[in-house]
């Protein structure tokens, strides 16, 4: 996959028909047209391997572009993460319910979808933290507003209808959340900000690098990817500022070697360091030959598992 395919079609979405819905091969799978005060309508699919026997030992996994996950029939790549695949060979644990919570694009490749994917998956917490200059004021005045607020979507809506639902108390004990990309970027946000609800986070592919805002409005014109160097280091300073929220959890991160995936290296291997300073539970894994697409997220996702909940 040349870059700017990447850019254009991998980096701010996955994407796919939002009011489609997927089909498994094995497990259950239940549709939730969920309204939200804060992000609006959006489509969740509630998955479980075993029936949606619940006990107090079921993980409950929180996924971020949902409409990804099962089913390459409905995705605009013709690609998923096999999760339900990976669940019909799985010898492990399969006492999990994973959250399934579509992306906010709705068009396939639309610039206004792709925006609001990445607005609401930016984690708007770290923006303290970055130099005081144009690109700042861009992020706090444009992608800083309640309506892309999608953390506060998860935690003070879906977990509260979640455990509702099956009457159970969702803490550090039960459960995680993952993504791949700027979800990744946000299942980390997720867990640093709040270390009480959320016990292990999946990072598949972080998007450390951002996107400068010259570039993401020449997108369609130019085949160009450059670091963020600002936004890197904001990153690595909300880390450090806050890394004390990462005791007792468990997270894990990868990435790939080819297109998009090759830029993060460095800063992957910077954020390693500020963990392993810090005595931070976690493994970072590289993947020669894997590119930024879900077909090699499904082949990484049951060893992350293992990692997060098993061993």
């Amino acid at each position: 996959m040349n870059i700017k395919c990447t850019l254009l079609v991998i980096l701010f979405s996955s994407f796919s028909n939002l009011y489609a819905k997927s089909k498994v091969s094995f497990g259950y799978i239940e549709y939730l047209e969920f309204y939200s005060d804060i992000i609006g309508k959006r489509n969740v699919e509630i998955y479980s391997p075993n029936n949606f026997l619940v006990n107090d030992q079921t993980n409950f996994i929180f996924m971020q572009d949902g409409q990804m996950l099962y089913d390459s029939t409905i995705t605009w790549n013709n690609q998923d993460w096999n999760i339900d695949g990976m669940f019909s060979k799985r010898k492990a644990n399969n006492n999990i319910i994973i959250i399934g919570v579509n992306s906010a694009n709705k068009s396939g490749d639309g610039f206004i979808d792709n925006t609001k994917r990445y607005s609401e998956y930016f984690p708007k917490e770290s923006l303290k933290y970055f130099n005081d200059n144009f690109k700042t004021f861009i992020y706090n005045n444009f992608i800083n507003k309640r309506k892309f607020d999608y953390l506060s979507f998860i935690v003070d809506e879906l977990i509260p209808f979640v455990e509702q639902k099956y009457n159970i108390s969702l803490n550090k004990n039960n459960t995680g959340i993952v993504g791949s990309s700027m979800g990744g970027l946000l299942a980390l946000n997720a867990i640093i900000e709040h270390p009480s609800t959320f016990g292990f986070a999946g990072c598949f592919s972080v998007h450390w690098i951002g996107i400068k805002p010259i570039d993401f409005v020449l997108l369609s014109f130019r085949n160009k990817v450059t670091e963020d160097k600002d936004l890197v280091e904001g990153l690595k300073k909300y880390i450090k500022s806050n890394i004390n929220n990462l005791d007792d959890h468990r997270l894990y991160f990868d990435f790939g070697t080819i297109g998009l995936d090759q830029y993060y290296s460095l800063p992957q291997n910077e954020i390693d360091k500020i963990l392993i300073k810090n005595k931070i539970n976690f493994k970072s894994l590289k993947f020669d030959s894997h590119s930024h697409e879900e077909k090699y997220w499904a082949q990484r996702f049951e060893g992350a598992l293992n990692f997060l909940i098993n061993e």
